[in-house]
């Protein structure tokens, strides 16, 4: 052999060993226990990488860039409080973050079994699970389907539980809560059902709520809303409505959801509590009922009786002395009580 034709099959060898260098180191992908790689060829998703690996397949390409899945959820910004967004995809290497993180979807309603409404502040602890990176890939919108499986899981245990039996049974909701996420994982809504897993591991779930309050629908900023509202020229009608606007709430304009809220007010206290919450409820309601009739602009007459006002030890020490005997007439000669005027 000549030397020219061994030094052309040299620079030969050389050639292809620096291209298959170039090649590997190209195409070379280290996942480790907190990243991975996923990968696609014409046929979509085929794989998620594991260890050290080499794309010897010029077909399979690693998934990245502007047509990557937008892989992203809700989080608490620490130094804010506020919500963001966070990537797991780095769009220019395809990285994909496998640490542990927490998503905390808006607040959002509940109810409870007995209709009441509570606003639901929760956040999940989840990682990406390598195995099931293929449910990821073809998610079209990855962060509205977890804050909806999130959401459901939530709403499920609140709506087991009475609103009074929610206060004591939070960590019995949060742990409901993570088991169904899990749950939901691998089984469909029908027996035997395979589910439609999100590629998600559930590790923890707690959460914070409050009540809506219903009163304020009706309270002195609907009431100055109200009558500030009112233009120069209005009619006798939208005064008086105003007015009754302007009247506090009694008994009688109470919700279902609000009386049950009362019926807990009155657990457990003593009857001497009971009977002046009572009280001051039946006083509200008989204050109600009389400016109503007195909205009509009539003369009306009313006794003490009939407005409520015997029975109290207040109201009666002051009638009597509204009708103190006059001088020279003995005590309690033949008075009464007057009728009281509206």
């Amino acid at each position: 052999m000549s030397v020219a034709l061994m030094i052309s099959v040299a620079v030969l060898v050389s050639i292809l060993v620096l291209v298959a260098i170039f090649y590997i180191t190209r195409r070379y992908f280290e996942a480790r226990y907190d990243r991975t790689y996923i990968t696609q060829d014409d046929r979509g998703f085929r794989r998620a990488l594991e260890g050290k690996v080499v794309l010897w397949d010029f077909d399979e390409q690693i998934v990245k860039g502007p047509t990557a899945p937008h892989i992203e959820f809700v989080a608490l910004d620490p130094s804010t409080g506020a919500r963001r967004t966070r990537k797991l995809m780095d769009p220019r290497t395809g990285a994909i973050n496998l640490r542990p993180h927490y998503c905390a979807p808006l607040p959002f309603e509940a109810v409870t079994a007995d209709s009441h409404k509570v606003i639901v502040d929760s956040r999940v602890q989840f990682s990406l699970n390598r195995a099931l990176l293929k449910h990821v890939y073809e998610i079209q919108e990855f962060s509205l389907a977890m804050e909806s499986r999130i959401q459901s899981a939530f709403r499920a245990e609140i709506g087991k539980r009475n609103d009074e039996d929610l206060r004591a049974s939070l960590q019995d909701v949060e742990r409901g809560a993570i088991e169904r996420l899990r749950r939901d994982e691998s089984e469909g809504d029908e027996a035997g059902e395979p589910g439609m897993a999100l590629g998600v591991r559930f590790h923890t779930a707690n959460f914070t709520y409050q009540q809506p309050d219903e009163f304020a629908a009706g309270g002195p900023v609907a009431i100055v809303g109200a009558a500030t509202s009112l233009p120069a020229n209005a009619t006798p009608e939208q005064h008086a409505a105003v007015r009754a606007l302007a009247r506090a709430a009694g008994v009688l304009t109470l919700r279902p959801q609000q009386i049950d809220q009362l019926a807990d007010v009155f657990k457990n206290r003593d009857p001497a509590a009971l009977t002046a919450l009572l009280a001051i409820m039946d006083m509200q309601t008989r204050q109600n009922i009389a400016e109503a009739l007195a909205a009509s602009g009539q003369l009306l007459v009313l006794t003490p009786q009939e407005l409520g006002l015997i029975g109290a030890a207040a109201q009666r020490e002051a009638l009597s002395r509204r009708v103190a005997p006059a001088p020279n007439q003995p005590p309690n000669g033949g008075a009464h009580l007057p009728e009281q005027r509206l």
